[in-house]
């Protein structure tokens, strides 16, 4: 198996773990009801696979392609651009994520208008950079594969990756608003 088909499945993992693990805090979100096992389990496996998925993905841009070209191919290297922007700022924005969220949740603590706010943003710039890339990534894998063999069909996929990244965006912001406005405040 190659380094990009490895990647491609790595990806998919990724994609079935992130989907329990949203679905599962959306869950908690919007009613208070939770596993504590799956909460737990879930984001650390996400977190093995998500590093071996980092780990081949540099290798593919620097080793196996020339990570730094964006201008030979014009336009078609927006989505290239917007595929690494994205993984970075998911990088970037998971530490945050956990240490934010986690923190008032599993202490219970009040937070502030100001704390709400940044929680809100920081959140909302995390689950947006994750549905950009998975916009972005999910026919790439599926061509990959072998499973997509036309233009017709990649863009079929990217318009249903489109529409589920869009739906879940309006869900997540609907739902996190609503739990940080009824949590208590400092």
């Amino acid at each position: 198996m190659t380094i990009k088909k490895l990647n491609a499945v790595c990806s998919w993992i990724l994609i079935a773990l992130l989907l329990v693990h949203i679905f599962t805090t959306l869950v908690y979100l919007a009613t208070g009801i939770f596993s504590l096992k799956v909460m737990m389990t879930v984001p650390k496996v996400l977190a093995m696979v998500c590093i071996l998925h980092v780990c081949l993905s540099l290798w593919i841009v620097f080793f196996m392609h020339d990570g730094s070209k964006f201008d030979r191919y014009g336009k078609l290297n927006q989505r290239t651009f917007m595929q690494r922007l994205s993984g970075l700022m998911i990088l970037a924005l998971v530490h945050p994520h956990v240490k934010i969220f986690a923190s008032f949740i599993y202490d219970h603590s009040a937070l502030t208008p100001a704390r709400k706010l940044m929680v809100f943003v920081v959140e909302m710039l995390f689950f947006f950079s994750i549905y950009v890339h998975l916009e972005c990534s999910f026919s790439r894998s599926l061509i990959t594969m072998g499973l997509i063999r036309s233009e017709k069909a990649e863009h079929a996929v990217d318009i249903g990756a489109r529409a589920f990244s869009a739906v879940f965006f309006v869900l997540t912001f609907v739902i996190l608003a609503r739990f940080l406005i009824t949590w208590p405040t400092a």
